[in-house]
């Protein structure tokens, strides 16, 4: 706690130092704008424009410039009236405009020539054409926010509702990781992983701690922006936290589930009880005036607790396959080696299965759990009548229990949670056409990984690791084919603290809105990822064959036995080992500066058009624990501090162009473009935690040089562990290790968005828009090995054959992270939308895009030949085809005046996603071209489609399976050679779910509802499979094992599992 406080106190230093700097950002608030005209459209110069906020009694006016022009720029959000006063034309008000994020309502008023003293008023429409901006802006309305059925109540899952987010995490066709995450403006970015920092998944699938959706007023997703936006060539997702108003306000609830309603996984054994899906999310809200028309307060509260229980089978090395395995080692005289009949005891006996050796064998019935507990509080001041401030908090608190990637709750991750958020923010409008926005914020976000048991003495059953310091004993990571694995999490962890700092003017002058400022970020890390320090070895039935070329059993049995018969032999195929300390502090600096004008250069025709440069500084590190490989040095290392400046070069010509257009070709119709060019800050993980499986070390923290030298032994090729006897020498003269670098010609990648869009008005309360949007990404980062070695070099050779080994014969793997992968992206996307439809409020969105790229990722992301990187060019991990979401809340019409407490209230709600499935990379897991890569990929020799999909289980008590693809339409490659398949070859299963929730809203007080709801999750019981598994060497190749909710460690509560209902109680006032 005194290491956080001490940091948040550097952070508000930094930004008080830096706050005399010219900076901007991204509004998260919204405007009113327009043209003021008389009937015959020539325009009014100098009309009083008077703003109201009609919930807090805000104020604020202006006049219109010589061209008519007004603006109203960085509103809070909410419902506002606009009056219109001109010498000689009648007076004129407007209400009903509400202001949404990221949007400029474009109000055109027309004023008329005075007749009497009576003032006009007029009602604005519910939804309004964009005819002014060129962004492609989603809003979820604070309506949908609260009334949408969301499965976990997890806020991520609102940006499903944008058009363009294709269900696999992409939006527009870019990376997962290229979103930038705000609340209010602030960052909520965990630079680690790119990805949102509240609500980010803990173990896995389900929040580590909860923004609650009571504190969320709007949700909206920009893309395709203007010059002020930045950071992430995806879109930025930005949450506005609700505020107080002059009337009291808030609410007091109670979420409940539990397994009693819910439908039981199809994939779960017959023979099983249902098991056990019990979530509880209670909390409060209040907010309210402290001194009316001037002071707002908001405040919320709210606990999540979880109890899952196992949703998915799992193989285990039990009596049966054991047998079996010993059976195929004693035909061929083949020893068991005691060492690993005594680790069998990490895989827990009390709780194996008895029977044969079959797979999904097993259920581990211990549950997994978790927690949060979440505070939000926000503060809003009227100043004076040109200048508001605002002051917000969130503090999120956590623990989870769950499965990553294992059915043995020994090996279930544990994890704890920790994110604060803080923002202070401004807004002075100095003139009638000068305002400002600054904005200081502070992000924290702590997380820790670990095995929940990890305390095995692992020489003590002699598997001698050299691993001594009790702190890190644990099991080892031991991966046998088809098995569930052992010792899957180290200890891992990371305090990621970001201070931001942005400030926006905003000029209006004739007609043109100029928009001018830039923007500062300080992050520091504190990174303990201690990967593979207790070790990892993996058996994949080949390396006794590769060690015994003419006695071996290569032909015989399944290859899940001879996985196992390598594992009992002692024979592992590959390993590696970290020895050294993994701590580091890393720094990282940005600055960004925009310029953007908004020109109506005609009545109907406006163009939008600027110029942004950003500056991502190289991370760093103060202590020298960061270097590079330099074949130039005699080490082969140079170390930053002292051989390097930096880890890689900065980077001072990031220049990003932005233009758009809004033509309003009719009084229903406008036409919209835009193009730009956007700069991406890579993830950190890329750099400092990679493990594509070659062995190399996991990032230039873990290079062995330095003041903190960190040696990675690395075993590409088959060998043989004896008992009690290290198979991972300590010193780098002994042996063989990996090593890792950052590209001398490294640069931040970029992505040139453009879009066509044409939008229609459907009466006052609709819109109808189709788009055609495309994205290419340039200079994405990768990674490739340069030290990889020859075709068909396995064994003692291969260490030969690598293209440095004549200088550093030591240096196995070199990975060599890069910025030289490209993508491509381009689709039609459709969107329906209306608001207060006779009590409808809707919105309904299709994409049809394609979405290829040579890479999908950064970590553990490697080709199966580095010396052609094209060849992986293919369909992107996440590339979808087809995908359709829609919401609805419906507030269903008083139908008889008699028993209004019965008849009244009633409201329904809808929330449906579907797509089709995403690709299947189909690898052999092997090391069959002999480069020591790892990545090879198998070759398709028939159609694989030709199964039924329906559901197989060979026993009661064994999970259930469907055998997506047929395995035999794949094979190996001839030895020594690569596939020249299309990388993502195959095709996985579709997605789609429907929820719905019937809700009553009962009158207790003037003022006080009781609100009863029925939420239904996946309604028609879609049975949601997750990717079958791709790895050709597996037994269970081809077979989709799992649910998609399962799969990602959210089941029973992530989106698309099976039937539940969730009941809720909400008193609201």
């Amino acid at each position: 706690m005194k290491s956080f406080s001490r940091h948040i106190y550097l952070y508000l230093l930094v930004l008080a130092l830096a706050i005399t700097q010219f900076l901007s950002a991204q509004t998260f608030r919204g405007g009113i704008a327009g043209t003021v005209q008389d009937s015959t459209n020539a325009v009014v110069a100098n009309a009083k424009i008077v703003l109201l906020g009609t919930d807090t009694g805000y104020t604020r006016e202006t006049v219109s410039t010589s061209a008519g022009a007004y603006s109203f720029q960085d509103l809070p959000l909410g419902n506002y009236s606009v009056t219109i006063t001109a010498p000689g034309f009648a007076s004129k008000k407007i209400d009903g405009i509400a202001v949404r994020p990221g949007q400029v309502y474009a109000l055109d008023i027309s004023v008329s020539v005075a007749t009497s003293n009576e003032q006009v008023e007029v009602n604005a429409a519910a939804i309004a054409l964009d005819t002014v901006s060129s962004t492609n802006n989603a809003v979820v309305s604070d309506k949908a926010v609260a009334n949408i059925p969301l499965n976990g109540r997890d806020f991520t899952q609102l940006i499903k509702i944008t058009p363009g987010f294709n269900g696999q995490g992409s939006l527009n066709g870019a990376r997962t990781n290229q979103n930038n995450w705000q609340i209010d403006g602030a960052d909520n970015n965990d630079l680690f992983h790119n990805s949102e920092g509240a609500n980010q998944g803990g173990v896995s699938g389900i929040a580590g701690v909860t923004l609650p959706i009571d504190a969320i007023d709007q949700f909206s997703v920009q893309s395709q922006a203007n010059a002020e936006v930045g950071r992430n060539a995806g879109g930025l997702i930005n949450m506005v936290i609700k505020s107080g108003t002059n009337h009291i306000h808030g609410s007091a609830y109670y979420f409940l589930r539990n397994e009693f309603f819910a439908s039981k996984s199809p994939i779960l054994p017959t023979a099983t009880r249902k098991p056990e899906i019990r979530n509880n999310q209670f909390g409060g809200s209040l907010g309210g005036p402290i001194l009316h028309d001037k002071l707002f307060l908001f405040v919320n509260y709210e606990r999540q607790k979880y109890v899952i229980g196992a949703q998915s089978a799992a193989t285990e090395p039990t009596a049966a396959w054991v047998t079996q395995a010993t059976a195929l080692l004693t035909e061929h005289n083949i020893p068991v080696s005691p060492t690993s009949l005594n680790v069998l005891s990490l895989w827990p006996q009390g709780n194996k299965p008895s029977g044969g050796a079959t797979l999904n064998n097993f259920f581990d019935t211990r549950p997994q759990d978790g927690y949060s507990d979440n505070v939000v509080g926000k503060l809003d001041w009227n100043l004076t009548s040109r200048q508001t401030l605002s002051v917000r908090s969130f503090i999120g608190t956590g623990r989870q229990l769950g499965n990553a990637g294992v059915n043995i709750w020994e090996y279930y991750q544990v994890a704890p949670n920790h994110v604060h958020n803080y923002a202070i923010t401004h807004n002075w409008a100095k003139t009638d056409h000068l305002s400002n926005q600054l904005l200081a914020a502070v992000n924290y976000f702590g997380q820790t990984f670990n095995d929940n048991v990890h305390n095995q003495d692992i020489p003590a059953l002699g598997l001698n690791t050299g691993v001594t310091n009790p702190s890190l004993f644990g099991a080892p990571t031991i991966t046998i084919t088809s098995f569930d694995q052992v010792g899957v999490t180290p200890p891992l962890g990371r305090q990621d603290y970001t201070g931001m700092l942005n400030d926006t003017a905003t000029l209006v002058s004739g007609k043109h809105q100029f928009r001018l400022g830039g923007e500062f970020r300080r992050n520091y890390m504190n990174l303990l990822y201690q990967r593979n320090v207790r070790g990892s070895f993996n058996y994949d039935g080949t390396a006794y064959t590769a060690l015994h070329p003419t006695n071996n059993y290569a032909t015989e049995a399944d290859g899940t036995t001879r996985a196992l018969a390598d594992y009992l032999a002692g024979y592992s195929t590959s390993g590696t080992i970290v020895y050294g300390t993994l701590q580091r502090d890393l720094w990282l600096n940005q600055w960004s500066i925009f310029g953007q004008d908004q020109y109506q250069l005609l009545s109907n025709l406006t163009l939008n058009y600027g110029l942004r440069w950003d500056y991502s500084g190289p991370v760093y590190s103060t202590n020298g624990t960061l270097s590079n490989f330099d074949p130039n040095s005699s080490t082969g290392f140079a170390i930053v501090g002292q051989n390097i400046d930096t880890i890689y070069p900065r980077s001072y010509t990031n220049v990003a162009p932005r233009f758009g257009f809004a033509y309003q070709a009719a009084s229903k119709l406008a036409v919209r473009g835009t193009y730009g060019i956007y700069y991406d800050l890579p993830n950190l993980n890329g750099f400092f935690d990679n493990r594509p499986g070659n062995g190399a070390s996991v990032g230039v923290q873990a290079n062995n040089t330095g003041p903190n030298p960190v040696f990675t032994v690395s075993k590409s090729s088959a060998y043989q562990i004896l008992p009690n006897i290290n198979p991972f020498p300590t010193t780098g003269a002994a042996t063989t290790f990996g090593v890792s670098t950052v590209d001398p010609g490294f640069r931040n990648a970029y992505v040139h968005n453009f879009n066509l869009n044409t939008q229609y008005q459907l009466g006052r309360n609709s819109i109808f828009q189709v788009s055609y949007v495309g994205a290419l990404g340039r200079r994405l980062f990768n990674l490739i090995d340069i030290n990889q070695a020859a075709p068909n070099s396995t064994g003692s050779t291969q260490q030969s054959t690598r293209p440095y080994f004549s200088k550093f014969p030591s240096f196995a793997a070199i990975n060599q992270y890069e910025s030289k992968a490209g993508s491509n992206f381009h689709s039609l996307q459709g969107m329906i939308r209306t608001s207060s439809f006779h009590g409808l409020t809707a919105q309904a969105a299709y994409t049809y895009g394609h979405s290829l790229d040579n890479v999908s990722g950064t970590r553990g992301f490697a080709p199966q030949n580095s010396l052609n990187l094209g060849g992986e060019y293919g369909n992107a991990d996440f590339d979808t085809r087809h995908t359709f979401n829609a919401y609805a809340v419906y507030e269903v019409p008083k139908f008889t005046d008699r028993w209004k407490p019965l008849t009244s209230g009633w409201q329904g709600n809808v929330f449906t996603t579907f797509y089709t499935g995403k690709p299947i990379n189909i690898k052999t897991s092997t090391n069959n071209s002999g480069v020591g890569e790892f990545q090879d990929r198998a070759v398709r020799i028939a159609n694989p489609y030709t199964t039924s999909h329906t559901l197989v289980r060979s026993s009661a008590t064994a999970g259930a399976y469907v055998q997506w693809f047929a395995p035999t339409a794949y094979a190996l490659p001839a030895k020594g050679t690569f596939s020249g398949m299309h990388r993502n070859d195959g095709r996985g299963p579709g997605f789609g779910t429907v929820d719905a929730s019937l809700v009553k809203n009962t009158q207790l007080h003037e003022n006080v509802n009781l609100q009863l709801r029925a939420e239904m999750f996946n309604i028609f019981n879609r049975l949601n499979l997750a990717n079958p598994s791709g790895s050709f060497t597996s037994t269970s190749l081809g077979r989709s094992t799992d649910t998609i909710g399962d799969s990602i460690g959210a089941p029973g509560i992530g989106s698309g599992e099976p039937f539940n209902v969730q009941f809720a109680a909400k008193i609201i006032f």
